[in-house]
């Protein structure tokens, strides 16, 4: 991918239905004013927001060993696929290894301002998710642990103070107490990975839990017919629900089911992006990427993350519900995003960020041509390629 200035150019807005000439200046939209004429065949929306993202070219956010280096690279890499903000995310794993990984990316904030610009915050999925076979997905089973307020506080002090979204399985003892002391502190609590009842889905609800993690996953391959947590979850209209619609991790019908289930702009589209994201089909070690690009935990049919962008996502949607108009699904990548994490909502408007898309869509799908990430020009990135 390449990058230059962005000072001005000449697109339809979505938001308002109409041609609109942009000018940039610095890291800010400086003026927006209608353009008469045709409509233009770029199209401009606000740029993604993904709050999953695990790492990527082999590289884990959880890794023990991950170095400044690596966060800036796999960070400042997301603006070829269209994202302007992320949430680095770890998955369970040992509470050094935690300290470390959160350490490294605040570090990582500290050392580069265009990586502090694109970084939410830190998402933490786990530790204290179900230990149970099929709920807990790839996170491995010896570091699952209950939740601990001490050890959050330790973690949030290494991340200095960057930890925004926690996800975890209310019906882990003192959980629910856990719940209440996070949202008074400015955390998001999602729940996710979670083998809870109806009741306990309510009452982590009522102690300020607001999001669910990749709805439809993260769950065991044979459920209750009825009761279980993905029906209870997608009918709870208090809790917002990310979605990976990558093809692998939610056949169409049951996508196409949690999309009409919530509330509008209440669904979340996420990369959930693999630590092996990016790289060609083998084995590696624990986790492995088939012919089809499908990431898996080796020798097993449970899933390790994904290996596709939003861009697909956004046409994946648009296969499931073609009822769904273009703008609503593109709120799922941003807008819906900055609401269910209680950020300020981007928008196409003079004096906001410059962090937009620049995009084709007609027929043939959604096509990315650019990304503006505070007033940067990046041209697309080669999935499968890592950088030198």
């Amino acid at each position: 991918m390449s990058e230059a200035a962005a000072p001005l150019f000449v697109a339809f807005d979505l938001a308002t239905a109409r041609a609109i000439e942009i000018s940039i200046e610095g890291t800010r939209i400086a003026r927006i004013r209608p353009v008469e004429g045709g409509r233009p065949k770029l199209q401009v929306a606000p740029a993604f927001w993904d709050i999953q993202t695990n790492g990527r070219w082999g590289v884990s956010f959880s890794d023990p060993s991950l170095t400044e280096a690596q966060v800036a690279e796999i960070v400042l890499a997301q603006a070829g696929m269209g994202t302007a903000r992320l949430c680095p995310t770890l998955i369970t794993a040992p509470f050094e290894a935690m300290k470390h990984g959160v350490a490294t990316i605040a570090s990582a904030c500290a050392q580069n301002l265009d990586v502090r610009r694109m970084v939410l915050g830190i998402h933490l999925e786990g530790p204290s998710i179900s230990h149970l076979e099929g709920y807990r997905g790839a996170h491995p089973q010896s570091a699952v642990r209950g939740p601990d307020w001490d050890e959050f506080e330790r973690l949030q002090e290494a991340a200095d103070g960057l930890v925004t979204l926690i996800t975890l399985a209310p019906e882990r003892p003192g959980a629910i107490a856990f719940i209440k002391r996070a949202v008074a502190a400015g955390i998001t609590i999602a729940l996710g990975h979670t083998a809870a009842d109806a009741e306990t889905i309510a009452a982590a609800v009522s102690a300020g839990a607001r999001l669910s993690t990749h709805l439809g996953n993260g769950v065991a391959s044979l459920l209750p017919r009825h009761a279980n947590p993905i029906w209870t979850q997608a009918a709870d209209d208090q809790l917002h629900a990310t979605l990976i619609a990558d093809g692998h991790h939610l056949d169409r019908s049951i996508l196409k089911v949690l999309l009409r289930a919530k509330p509008r702009g209440s669904c979340v589209l996420i990369s959930d992006a693999s630590p092996l994201a990016g790289l060609p089909p083998g084995i590696y070690g624990d986790w492995s990427v088939d012919h089809s690009g499908k990431i898996v935990v080796t020798d097993t049919p449970y899933l390790a993350g994904s290996n596709r962008d939003l861009s697909t996502a956004i046409n994946e949607v648009m296969a499931t519900d073609p009822s769904l108009p273009l703008a609503e699904i593109l709120a799922m990548t941003s807008a819906n995003a900055a609401v269910a994490i209680g950020c300020m909502v981007p928008k196409v408007e003079t004096g906001w960020p410059a962090n937009l898309i620049v995009f084709e869509c007609d027929d043939a799908g959604f096509r990315l041509v650019n990304t503006i990430v505070d007033g940067r020009v990046v041209t697309p990135g080669i999935e499968g390629v890592q950088p030198a």
